[in-house]
């Protein structure tokens, strides 16, 4: 597993797509198609913005903090058929807990615990780009 970090957000302008940037310690991006929803749930977080009720994503971590369960990271670990598989890997009491989820779900509850994200070598053997891959606008090279 490779830790990464998110290295920004936008639009694919080739089809509109909305994209996550991981940067891998190994510095090769991963870009990851996203829903709307998913987008403000990080951007809202990332940017610092309060939003007057809690999102979905704070909702769950506010629990899981009351809960005593500590968010330990998440693991993107598998692509198949161009879809990214994901786990969240949870400790309470001195328990591991690993539950599966979509990765932009994990990235939006990850980033609120400052749990890292870590992705499976042959995710990124598959995925990753390296920045000099991207075109001028910064979108990921066309299949």
């Amino acid at each position: 597993m490779v830790p990464a970090r998110i290295e920004g957000m936008g639009v694919d302008p080739g089809n509109g797509n909305l994209i996550v940037m991981l940067r891998a310690e190994n510095e090769l991006l991963l870009p990851v198609v996203i829903g709307a929803l998913e987008t403000q749930n990080i951007m809202v977080h990332l940017s610092g913005e309060k939003p007057p009720r809690p999102l979905g994503p704070d909702l769950f971590y506010n629990t899981l903090e009351l809960l005593g369960v500590k968010v330990l990271r998440l693991e993107i670990v598998e692509l198949k058929n161009g879809t990214f598989y994901g786990r969240l890997v949870l400790e309470q009491r001195g328990l591991e807990y690993e539950i599966d989820c979509r990765p932009s779900d994990g990235m939006a509850l990850a980033i609120r615990a400052g749990a890292p994200i870590l992705i499976a070598e042959q995710v990124l053997e598959q995925a990753g780009i390296k920045e000099s891959q991207l075109n001028r606008q910064g979108e990921p090279p066309k299949a």
